[in-house]
């Protein structure tokens, strides 16, 4: 073959690769694809291997027409791992697309690189024996090319065979496409298997890298333009025909040109008997509207139902933005309705049961005690469905002696509501007047331990007030509950009491006795832990506040005292307190007359 010959070809083969070189350019300019980057490796790959080999036809010094081609590899080896790669993210196999199948595909590239770098095994791959003066050399292969040659075409055929098997399984639509593609991969492969089996005029030049600016056109083609098949268009059909939501397509005049089967199915009427109709004749409502509509149409015993819809509305526009028509969905919402109604009905009969005991929790009124004015709020955790574990009660005693009990039982709901009746109950029944506080809060400890199925402990404050001619003695033991706090006619405050052992934890609690007295128009202010812990973020209400506010309200009576303490409660916490609040308020009144 003459040098001009040869010329002409190196001029094609550079042309080759800097085409392949500006679709590589473009490809990585457009990274919106995933597939994108293991494409433009692909037509790098075949971008160096043309321009090498221009260069490689080019020269006459066969060391350095050699050095050349053995830089030609560089793109050779690279080109079947990147094609793998490029079909196996096409064809949904990017999960295979791993850091070990890469280094396994990098090994043989490695090697021949590695081969040809090293003189010593240089031409086991290739070399360019001596020509006759005049005579261009030819190259001629190793023995171990044919390895080379023979992995390579294994990549190459394993993956164009899983594309080809691929796009068979597309609908008939799409498959002159896919033909397209199928050939375009495989122009190249058979090019170079007619230059490496030396096949006619082929085993002369190897026109490799122009073929591939075929196949590099078309994939690049493919993937942006036609987006390698599209299958947007079928894609959105299927899911169109498989919806459960009715889907309606109306012109700019609101009448039928379009629907799905699930809107003929709710119509209970052909697609024939529906089209060009209005849609709202044949959606006896006005569906068109956004929001939720109800719609009496039949169901499958044949009767007429009341059913609930979602009504969707998208507007759709030509390519100049006029009014082209309108999609309207309607997703049924029927059984979602019908469960909100029955949990609605769940829990306001949940509501009711909480508010009865609640209620329980409490006496109905406070009893009248001479010398003495009571008053007592009680306030549920949360919106008040789920029952607390608190409790307060007010009782006689005889012998003009009055108990009072403020308990708070662990956790909620009805077990801690069981535990907080047998507490109260049993203490009603076991107080008496002659007896200590601490000795009758044993008793129900013992009950309460006795009892298999109480398995939450509970604080409490125990103690009987006994009006006197200058106000009044109170007497009372804490099992694990906060102290009480006395706020004197003068305003000083105290908190009082002596800490003793939560019941129903151990067999022989640790309780102690207070006495205080109460002089005219002093307070004692009887509370759970949900006063004083109520929170703002990190900062609790405290011991300081409640004290605050008990001054601030002392003019006003008991009961505008205690609404003062739950205002500023809410104030400081909010609305929905998170555990639940007693108070009991104790206070000494006008000198009461010795009994008769």
């Amino acid at each position: 073959m003459g040098l001009g010959v040869l010329t002409s070809f190196a001029t094609v083969m550079a042309t080759a690769g800097i085409a392949l070189a500006c679709l590589a350019a473009y490809v990585a300019w457009r990274r919106d694809a995933r597939m994108g980057w293991s494409l433009a490796v692909l037509l790098l790959a075949g971008a160096w291997w043309g321009l090498a080999y221009a260069v490689e036809l080019g020269v006459d010094d066969i060391a350095l027409k050699s050095r050349v081609g053995d830089l030609k590899y560089l793109g050779i080896v690279i080109l079947a791992p990147a094609w793998l790669v490029f079909v196996l993210q096409y064809v949904g196999r990017q999960r295979w697309v791993t850091w070990r199948l890469l280094c396994a595909l990098a090994v043989v590239p490695v090697v021949t690189t590695l081969l040809l770098a090293v003189p010593a095994t240089h031409d086991l791959m290739r070399s360019y024996p001596p020509a006759a003066d005049g005579e261009v050399p030819e190259v001629q292969a190793g023995p171990l090319f044919n390895t080379f040659f023979g992995y390579n075409y294994l990549v190459l055929v394993g993956a164009t065979v899983l594309f080809v098997v691929t796009t068979g399984r597309l609908a008939r639509t799409y498959r002159r496409m896919a033909v397209v593609l199928v050939v375009a991969a495989l122009v190249p492969l058979a090019v170079n298997a007619l230059y490496n089996t030396n096949v006619g005029w082929f085993a002369s030049i190897d026109l490799t890298p122009f073929a591939f600016t075929l196949t590099g056109a078309v994939l690049v083609w493919g993937l942006f333009h036609e987006r390698l098949v599209d299958l947007g268009p079928l894609a959105r059909s299927a899911v169109l025909e498989r919806m459960a939501d009715a889907v309606f397509v109306t012109d700019p005049y609101g009448r039928i040109v379009d629907h799905n089967p699930a809107a003929i199915e709710l119509l209970g009427t052909s697609r024939t008997a529906s089209l060009g109709r209005w849609l709202e004749d044949v959606v006896p409502t006005d569906a068109s509207d956004e929001g939720t509509v109800e719609l009496d149409l039949p169901g499958l015993d044949g009767a007429v139902h009341r059913r609930t819809f979602d009504v969707s509305r998208q507007q759709l526009s030509d390519g100049a933005g006029r009014p082209a028509g309108v999609v309207v969905v309607l997703h049924e919402i029927t059984e979602r309705v019908h469960d909100r109604q029955r949990l609605e009905r769940i829990l306001e009969d949940q509501s009711r049961v909480a508010a009865a005991l609640q209620a329980s929790m409490v006496p109905p009124t406070l009893p009248d005690v001479r010398g003495i004015e009571l008053a007592s709020q009680y306030l549920p955790a949360g919106d008040g469905r789920e029952v607390g574990g608190d409790f307060l009660d007010v009782f006689d005693l005889g012998q003009d002696t009055w108990g009072f009990v403020l308990g708070d039982v662990s956790g909620k709901g009805a077990e801690a509501a069981t535990v907080s009746a047998a507490t109260r109950y049993t203490l009603r029944a076991l107080a008496a007047a002659d007896a200590l506080p601490s000795e009758t809060v044993r008793k129900v400890n013992t009950s309460l331990l006795g009892h298999a199925g109480l398995e939450r402990h509970c604080t409490l404050v125990y103690g009987q007030v006994r009006p006197e001619h200058e106000g009044a003695t109170v007497v009372f033991t804490l099992a694990g509950h906060h102290p009480p706090i006395v706020l004197r006619a003068a305003g000083e405050a105290e908190e009082v009491g002596a800490l003793g052992t939560a019941l129903a934890l151990f067999d022989d609690p640790e309780l102690h006795d207070t006495t205080v007295h109460l002089g005219p128009a002093d307070l004692l202010c009887v509370f759970t832990d949900g006063l004083v812990e109520a929170r703002r973020e990190r900062e609790m209400f405290g011991v300081e506040r409640v004290t605050a506010v008990l001054r601030c309200a002392a003019a006003g009576t008991a009961a505008e005292i205690s609404t003062r303490l739950v205002d500023a409660v809410h104030d400081f916490h909010g609305d929905q307190l998170a555990d639940d609040l007693a108070i009991l308020l104790v206070r000494t009144v006008l000198s009461p007359q010795a009994p008769s």
